[in-house]
């Protein structure tokens, strides 16, 4: 029953979608295990979204700038204003827009096929394969920045964002990795991986709010806010960590425990 989520619970979830969600080891299916090993009652997707959206807010501040000079440079383009400094962020925004169609398409296919729906045995095997991914992360060498995005680099990362969707694949892991094999240096990489997931994440609450009908339906409202809260202050220190183990080339390290951690669920669950 809904009703039986603790705020204890909650705080629980909310540290964990704040790690998770930014360190490339998949919050859903980190939320899916958890759930799972301690017994905790299930609840709506729009539990989880309210997660996601408090780890968004992260993202936001912590790429103000960027995020701001991105939408005045928009504007003046529309406004026929372009200036010749303007490329660059152009054609990240074109890039975004692009990535984020292809993304929307993958996922609402996978969705059709029940993919948000996957048990605890299923998401430990994808805990596995994030786990691949991120071992090969130590081979691309890209040198692209901003300004020399492509087609390509869209296609390659819109469609992995939406492998992203399935619990055990981490969205992050999964789109850092394709920027990286896309030819993206590990800076922009890991930067364009969260301004990437600004959209999708906010596709994912509007879905989730129309499918509920209300943004507060079903869901307990002291554990959502004790758990928005601990999933933001996390989210702060796990958002640092990755980003420097990106431009180190250490993603890898990751790899380790998500190979532990598949293993342990697959003991475990099946």
């Amino acid at each position: 029953m809904l009703e039986e989520l603790t705020i204890g619970q909650g705080l629980l979830l909310g540290l964990v979608q704040g790690v998770t969600e930014f360190l490339p080891v998949s919050s859903s299916g980190h939320l899916v295990l958890f759930r799972a090993f301690f017994d905790i009652p299930e609840v709506p997707l729009l539990f989880d979204v309210w997660l996601h959206v408090a780890t968004l807010l992260v993202i936001c501040i912590y790429y103000r700038v960027l995020i701001t000079r991105l939408v005045v440079v928009s504007f003046r383009f529309l406004a026929g204003k372009k200036r010749d400094g303007d490329t660059s962020d152009l054609k990240l925004v074109a890039t975004v827009i692009a990535a984020t169609v292809l993304t929307v398409v993958v996922a609402l296919g996978l969705r059709a096929m029940g993919g948000e729906l996957l048990p605890a045995q299923s998401v430990s095997l994808l805990l596995l394969v994030t786990a691949v991914l991120l071992f090969s992360t130590v081979l691309p060498k890209g040198k692209t920045t901003y300004a020399e995005f492509t087609w390509k680099h869209a296609l390659i990362t819109g469609i992995a964002q939406g492998f992203g969707t399935l619990a055990g694949i981490s969205r992050s892991g999964i789109t850092i990795s394709a920027a990286l094999w896309s030819g993206m240096d590990r800076r922009s990489a890991g930067e364009y991986a969260f301004i990437l997931s600004i959209p999708a994440v906010l596709g994912a609450l509007v879905l989730t709010v129309v499918e509920a009908r209300g943004f507060g339906a079903g869901v307990p409202l002291l554990p959502v806010v004790a758990g928005c809260i601990t999933a933001a202050v996390s989210g702060v220190f796990a958002l640092r960590l990755l980003l420097w183990m990106v431009t180190k080339a250490k993603l890898w390290y990751f790899s380790i425990y998500l190979l532990v951690a598949s293993i342990i669920g697959l003991v475990v669950f099946f």
